[in-house]
């Protein structure tokens, strides 16, 4: 093999995307990457087509405008660069709505795709999984109940573990032994999720600090949204407790938190690999939100939940999702710290689900396998 075109829309997906292409060229030195993503792509290709993760793209809520620029990625600068220099392989990951698009038109045109960290059918219209049974050779799967679910549609199929757990630092089991209890803040990955999110948790900081006073609260901002946007948020909101913001990319400084307060995301799975307490909250949109009740077909949103298959941290969605809401268990974790040492076992516990560390190795061998 000797190029490979891979796709990632939203920087879950670009960064796992990348760590893919490091074990596929470890395996395969020379290999030529062209890709289309975000900044961590960007590092790692030889040819980069543009930044499409820029565009904040979420679900149900993508607009008009949005849909009209990713026509334009497909028709404009995927299909002929398919048609110019044939790939070998095609790794959409992750970012369904385009990228079942992407897997079609590279199908069509001949070429070999592999879906990497499959879709989430299983949450939400799992008869969108046939509509890619004649576009996708082999559905790579970051969790361990999606094998299960694309094999009993007969749909081929690989569980590779997650690639986060190569990420994490080295984690003690008691916890972070500190007099000054950290509070994370992580109010999503987007700016209208943080815009939505930050006021509410500010408000619940407030009544922590009122409650267990001496706590230290940290926001978690993430590399592609300005600075400037939290900050402008908490003196809009006249936030009257301290808070530090950082960037955090290699988890030294969140492995450290006692506790979290986390938007439902790939945040929720970081938190619970790292040991970490959490409050889940997530709002929307009300049109947004009564189209994925009906859509959704699951039970919980946090991952943690997901894969104990019961509520080992509680959620709060929408209207529930209130400062009094998300305080009053952080609050009782602060002044039970048996009860909170007993949880961040639990949430170690889920580590032994994913096959153990190399899942970026599994899947490059994965797909190195199937196309000798």
């Amino acid at each position: 093999m000797k190029r490979v075109f891979i796709i990632a829309g939203d920087p879950s997906g670009d960064l796992i995307a990348s760590q893919l292409i490091e074990s596929m060229r470890r395996l395969q030195p020379g290999l030529e990457v062209v890709g289309l993503g975000g900044a961590h792509l960007r590092k790692c290709s030889d040819r980069f087509l543009g930044n499409i993760v820029e565009q904040h793209a979420l679900g149900f809520a993508i607009s008009p405008k949005q849909i009209l620029y990713f026509r334009k990625i497909l028709t404009d600068v995927i299909v002929p660069e398919l048609k110019k220099n044939p790939p070998d392989v095609v790794v959409p990951v992750d970012f369904y709505g385009f990228n079942s698009r992407v897997a079609m038109v590279a199908k069509e045109l001949g070429h070999r795709v592999f879906y990497y960290a499959s879709p989430q059918f299983w949450a939400s219209r799992p008869g969108r999984a046939d509509r890619l049974r004649k576009s996708v050779d082999l559905f790579l799967c970051l969790f361990p109940f999606e094998e299960d679910f694309y094999k009993k549609r007969q749909l081929p199929a690989r569980f590779v573990g997650h690639p986060l757990l190569d990420s994490l630092p080295p984690i003690d089991e008691e916890g972070p032994q500190k007099v000054e209890p950290s509070i994370g803040l992580l109010p999503g990955s987007r700016p209208e999720e943080i815009r939505r999110h930050l006021p509410v948790m500010a408000d619940a900081c407030r009544l922590i600090a009122k409650a267990v006073p001496g706590c230290r609260f940290v926001i978690f901002a993430v590399p592609h949204v300005p600075r400037d946007l939290y900050h402008s948020i908490l003196s809009g909101h006249k936030s009257t407790v301290m808070m530090d913001i950082i960037q955090d990319e290699d988890y030294q400084w969140r492995s450290q938190m006692d506790l979290a307060l986390t938007a439902s995301g790939m945040e929720t799975l970081e938190n619970a690999l790292l040991g970490i307490p959490m409050v889940v909250m997530y709002k929307t949109n009300w049109i947004t939100y009564l189209i994925a009740r009906m859509l959704i077909r699951i039970r919980y949103l946090a991952m943690p939940n997901l894969l104990a298959d019961r509520e080992v941290v509680p959620e709060f969605i929408q209207w529930k999702a209130t400062a009094d809401a998300i305080a009053k268990p952080i609050i009782h974790w602060l002044k039970n710290p048996k009860e909170r040492r007993e949880l961040r076992r639990t949430l170690l516990s889920l580590r032994g689900k994913f096959g153990g560390n190399g899942a970026s190795e599994r899947a490059a061998r994965a797909i190195l396998e199937k196309v000798a």
